[in-house]
C-alpha cells in the first residue's frame, strides 16, 4: 500500500516541477485530461501511468529528462517555467552545487592537457567525481572547519560514497550550472586544487584509493564497522593523520594526494 500514488502527491508534482495538468499530460504522451481524471479519482489506481508519476515525484533527473524531449509537445512559457523550477531544485542541493563545479574544473583541465592524456581523463567519470567530492569533503573539513556539504559517507553496492551523485550523474551533464555564484572562493579553490590531482590518474588507481578509503573508514567487507560515516568521523579519521604530515594549507593538498594514492597503488586494500 505504500508505494500506491495519492491525490497529495500528484498535487506536489505539479507544484515542484511548476507544471500545468494539461501540459504534464502532454509531456507524458497522455490525452489533456488523464492527471486531472487521477486528481478526481477517489480512489487512484496502481498501473503503469501512476507508476510513472510516481517515478517522476521521487527522481527529478527523469522529470528533466522528459521535459527537454517533449518540448515541442507544450508552450514555451510553460517549458521556460518549469525548466526554472527543476534547475531551482537541484540547485538547493549544496553537493550537486559542488559536484557542478567540479565538472567545471574537469572539463577546464581537458582543454589544457594532450589528446593522448583526454581519454584517460574522461574515463569513470562517476567515479573520478565522486573521488574528487570524497577529498574535497575532506579537506574542507580539514582547512575550513566545515563540510562542503551534509551527505554522509554512505558506500553501497558500488563502492562509491554519495548516493545523490550516482543517482544524479547522468542528468549533471546537460545542467546549466551557476554554481561558482554558490560557492566560496576558498570551497572553489579547494575543489579546484583536488581536482588538479585527481584528473591525472586513470581509473585503477581511483577505484584503489576509494577502495582504501573504504576501508580506513568503514572496515574490511567481511566486517564493515560503520555502514554510515558522519562528518565528525570524517574530521577525527583524518585530523590526526593531517597533523602528522603537515596538511595545513591549500598547497599541501597535492603533496599528500599524491603520497596516498603512491600508497594504496603499493599495498592495496584486500
Amino acid at each position: 500500500m505504500g508505494n500506491v500514488l495519492t491525490k497529495e502527491e500528484i498535487l506536489k508534482i505539479l507544484d515542484q516541477y511548476r507544471i500545468g495538468r494539461k501540459p504534464l499530460a502532454k509531456l507524458l504522451g497522455w490525452g489533456e485530461t488523464t492527471v486531472m481524471q487521477y486528481i478526481n479519482c477517489e480512489k487512484i489506481p496502481d498501473n503503469e501511468y501512476t507508476k510513472k508519476l510516481k517515478k517522476l515525484l521521487d527522481d527529478p533527473g527523469y522529470y528533466r529528462e522528459l521535459l527537454v524531449a517533449g518540448k515541442d509537445n507544450i508552450t514555451p512559457v510553460a517549458f521556460r517555467k518549469s525548466m526554472e523550477a527543476v534547475n531551482d531544485f537541484f540547485n538547493e542541493s549544496q553537493i550537486l552545487i559542488c559536484a557542478l563545479w567540479a565538472r567545471e574544473c574537469m572539463s577546464a583541465k581537458l582543454s589544457e592537457v594532450g589528446k593522448q592524456e583526454i581519454r584517460c581523463a574522461c574515463e569513470a567519470g562517476l567515479l573520478r567525481l565522486e573521488t574528487v567530492l570524497l577529498w574535497s569533503q575532506i579537506f574542507s573539513i580539514r582547512l575550513l572547519g566545515k563540510p562542503l556539504f551534509e551527505d554522509e559517507f554512505q558506500p553501497g553496492k558500488s563502492g562509491l560514497p554519495f548516493k545523490a551523485l550516482e543517482e544524479n550523474y547522468m542528468k549533471l551533464v546537460t545542467m546549466p550550472s551557476n554554481s561558482a555564484n554558490l560557492l566560496s572562493r576558498e570551497e572553489k579553490d579547494i575543489i579546484s586544487k583536488v581536482n588538479e590531482v585527481i584528473m591525472w590518474y586513470g581509473p585503477t588507481a581511483l577505484a584503489t584509493l576509494m577502495k582504501a578509503e573504504n576501508y580506513r573508514l568503514c572496515g574490511s567487507p567481511g566486517a564493515r564497522r560503520r555502514r554510515v560515516v558522519k562528518i565528525e568521523t570524517l574530521r577525527r579519521a583524518y585530523g590526526e593523520v593531517f597533523d602528522q604530515t603537515g596538511v595545513r594549507r591549500l598547497k599541501d593538498i597535492e603533496n599528500y594526494l599524491q603520497k596516498r594514492i603512491a600508497f594504496v597503488k603499493k599495498n592495496p586494500p584486500k
